[in-house]
């Protein structure tokens, strides 16, 4: 029991610095190319703080948890709204202006429901998997040559050498891979040892270690009244989570995904997912009595989970 919640703890905090140190290279990489630093914030960083959930589910679905890897995607997904968007949102007035963003929240929605139309059978096969991934392709695509009107501008990423940059790059792949082994395998052993579901384990613990740098960036944008970072970031790690995250897996390794889960975990992410675009059409900023209401949403959920 101890054994598996220390393997918890290291595996996130690798996790985490992992994530950290790829986003620092990748920004860095990307500039010295000259590549705009609103495409940069739109792949480089969105996908950099997915990379967490990307490894664990990949490394779940090599070790036969497929339940875990998809746990682990969808409860990423509630928690960045639920729990990293609300947090954010309380700690300092958060504004999202609809408009600008509104293309990608779509999007998002319509990623949640082509997954669910996916897994109505209770898989995620290899095929749908190249679906999700070549909707990924086409997204960044589409960020490319249609940017957003508010520039997204990563803060705190400054531009080392190209030597650095790699250095980074490579220590946060190493520290990922590592991390993700401990996390997934003491997650395994903690679902086996408390007996709860592996499902259950990858939509709360799993989730949340995963989630830990949207929760970390989003928290210090809004504490720097940066509001278009912290929803730039929740809403494009999220559209990660669902075209790459589990687009790769499945492509990897074809992913069993629990018919229960239709009837409640699916449907709470895509009302978490309508939630954000209601919200946003409401007098801006986000009033706190909004942001508490998701909170409680998101604990809700967790207690309703076990």
């Amino acid at each position: 029991m101890l054994n598996s919640i220390f393997s918890l703890l290291i595996g996130s905090t690798l996790l985490y610095f992992g994530a950290e140190w790829i986003v620092k290279g990748g920004v860095s990489v990307a500039k010295r190319f000259g590549i705009s630093t609103l495409v940069v914030g739109l792949t480089v960083v969105a996908f950099g703080t997915s990379m967490p959930e990307l490894v664990v589910s990949i490394i779940a679905a090599l070790e036969n948890s497929s339940t875990l890897a998809i746990g682990n995607a969808v409860g990423s997904n509630i928690a960045n709204i639920g729990l990293a968007l609300a947090l954010s949102a309380l700690i300092f007035p958060i504004t999202i202006n609809y408009f600008p963003i509104k293309r990608d929240l779509w999007i998002y929605l319509f990623a949640c429901l082509l997954f669910i139309l996916f897994v109505l059978d209770g898989r995620l096969s290899r095929f749908e998997g190249l679906f999700l991934f070549i909707g990924l392709v086409f997204y960044i695509i589409i960020c490319i040559h249609n940017p957003l009107n508010d520039e997204y501008e990563p803060q705190d990423h400054l531009e080392y050498s190209l030597v650095k940059a790699i250095t980074y790059i490579i220590a946060g792949i190493l520290s990922l891979a590592f991390g993700a082994n401990l996390f997934v395998d003491g997650a395994i052993y903690l679902a086996r040892y408390i007996g709860v579901s592996e499902i259950v384990i990858g939509m709360s613990i799993v989730a949340l270690g995963t989630s830990l740098p949207e929760l970390a960036t989003s928290a210090m944008a809004a504490f720097r009244k940066e509001s278009a970072i912290s929803v730039g970031n929740i809403v494009g790690s999220n559209i990660f989570n669902i075209l790459s995250v589990l687009g790769i897996t499945s492509l990897i390794a074809p992913l069993d995904s629990p018919k229960e889960i239709l009837n409640f975990e699916l449907p709470v992410m895509v009302l978490f997912g309508l939630a954000i675009i209601v919200i946003a059409k409401l007098p801006q900023p986000i009033h706190r009595t909004y942001s508490a209401i998701l909170l409680l949403g998101y604990l809700l959920f967790i207690y309703l989970l076990f």
